[in-house]
This record gives structure tokens, C-alpha cells and sequence, in this order.
């Protein structure tokens, strides 16, 4: 999976799935610019990937605005010489918002402020950050735009609606970008992670365990592991490194003709 010297932008890259890509993608030969809002993560994760040999650049970027996504990739050309790849990594369930109750995940509960911002994370800053990257990538013909979606995404659920309206959202929008792109010779996708042990489901199983009677008092490791065996046909979480190295296979050439794809990556639990 040959990205050598190519240059990525991942966004959320300063923990979790992001930090996995990030670190992926320089195992095989990419330089990567580590954008997070929280920028002490991202220095951090931009010295690991300098460690391993690759060129970094730590960049703080709040992805609902476009003004902050615009200079991203400007600050991206201008230190990098190029864009290859945007990974859209960044992400929000919101969950600090909700009520710790199983009414509170109601549509008619769900505050305004938390719907917005699961979808102007979401879903927006996928919007805004391609639209800056688009025009760089039609000027040398070539592109990868890598979106990460998940297994909500697929369909409704009872809990986070918006969570999954959003992701739902990226798989429609990534399909839009892939058809409308491909004359200029530029791969659009997505991925659809299921259960992976990252801050943002660490936070959303102490939430599982106050609304379900069955976790009820479970520290929140085993919680989680019920979860995946039950809902996982292969019985194993996924990792960030399993989405970084889906990253790197959509990202290079092997997957040049792969286009407007949704792809699952959650041990069996959903089948397309």
C-alpha cells in the first residue's frame, strides 16, 4: 500500500481513529498533517509520526467553520508542497449534551445545541473541508478523499439519531462527491467502523451503563466487550490501526478504481 511521500490531512487526527490513520499512513511513507481542535493533541500525535520518520505539522482547526478549514489546506500546501489525501476523521456524538436517561436519546429530547453540532461536525466539516481541498486536487488531476462514516450510518437507531442521521449523511455526501469528481480522476469514499475502544465510545458506555439495565454497575471495559460479542459476529472490537490501514489501502493506487463505496469495517455486524 505505497503512499510514500504523499502528503495527508487528516482531521481529528489527535486521538482515537485519527491517531491510528495518522500513524498508519506514515508507517507507509506519507507525511501527515495532524489537524485536531484540541492542539496539544495534536503536537502529540504529530511527534509520533515524525518518530517514525515522516514529515508533520500539527494544525488546530475546528472543522464547523470554513474559514478554519480553508486555511488547513492552505497551511497544508504552503508547508507541504502538495495534497494527496484528506482524511475527515473528525467527529462528535454530543453525548455531553444529552440526558443520561433513555428519554433523553428521544428525538422530541434531544436539545437544538446537540443536534447542531453533531451534524456541523459531523457532517458539515466534511462538507467544508473537501470543498477546500477539491480545487487543489482538480489542479493536478488526482485525489483521495476519505470520509469516516460508521455502522450508524447504515440505519436508524434509538439511541443518537442525530449521531446516526449524520453519519448517514456522509455516506450520501461522499457518494455525491465521488460522482461529480470522478472526471478529474479524484477517489471519493467512506468507512463504516463499528465498535472501537476510543474516548469517544469510552465517554458513550458510561452512558450505555446508566441506561441499560444489563450493564447496570459494570465497570466500563466489560460493558463494552458485552457489547461486541454480542453485536460482532467475529467477536472482536476493531481497532484504530484496522481504520488506518483501510486508510492507506483506499489511499493508494491498489484502490485507484474503487470509487463512491461505503465500506464496512465492524467484524460482520452489519452486511451490505
Amino acid at each position: 500500500m505505497n503512499v510514500k511521500d504523499q502528503v495527508a490531512v487528516v482531521t481529528g487526527g489527535g486521538g482515537g481513529i485519527g491517531e491510528g490513520i495518522c500513524l498508519c499512513l506514515a508507517k507507509e511513507g506519507a507525511h501527515v498533517v495532524v489537524s485536531d481542535i484540541n492542539m496539544e493533541l495534536a503536537e502529540a500525535v504529530s511527534a509520533k509520526v515524525k518518530k517514525i520518520g515522516r514529515k508533520a505539522v500539527a494544525v488546530k482547526t475546528d472543522v464547523r467553520f470554513e474559514e478554519q478549514c480553508q486555511a488547513l489546506i492552505q497551511r497544508t500546501i504552503d508547508e507541504m508542497g502538495r495534497l494527496d489525501i484528506l482524511v475527515c476523521s473528525a467527529g462528535t456524538a454530543a453525548a455531553h449534551l444529552m440526558n443520561a436517561s433513555q428519554d433523553g436519546m428521544n428525538v422530541e429530547n434531544i436539545p437544538v445545541e446537540a443536534w447542531d453540532l453533531t451534524m456541523d461536525v459531523n457532517l458539515k466539516g466534511v462538507f467544508l473541508c473537501s470543498r477546500a481541498a477539491i480545487s487543489h486536487f482538480k489542479k493536478q488531476k488526482k485525489g483521495k478523499i476519505i470520509n469516516i462514516s460508521s455502522d450508524a450510518g447504515r440505519r436508524g437507531g434509538t439511541l443518537l439519531p442525530a449521531y446516526s442521521a449524520s453519519k448517514a449523511g456522509v455516506i450520501n455526501l461522499s457518494q455525491s462527491l465521488a460522482l461529480q469528481l470522478a472526471p478529474y480522476n479524484i477517489n471519493v469514499n467512506s468507512i463504516c467502523p463499528g465498535l472501537i475502544w476510543t474516548p469517544l465510545w469510552e465517554d458513550g458506555i458510561k452512558r450505555m451503563i446508566e441506561i441499560r439495565p444489563e450493564f447496570k454497575g459494570a465497570p466500563p471495559e466489560d460493558a463494552f466487550k458485552s457489547m461486541v460479542e454480542t453485536q460482532t459476529p467475529l467477536r472482536r472490537a476493531q481497532t484504530p490501526e484496522d481504520m488506518g490501514n483501510l486508510v492507506c489501502f483506499l489511499a493508494s493506487d491498489l484502490a485507484r478504481k474503487i470509487t463512491g463505496q461505503a465500506i464496512n469495517l465492524d467484524g460482520g455486524a452489519q452486511l451490505n
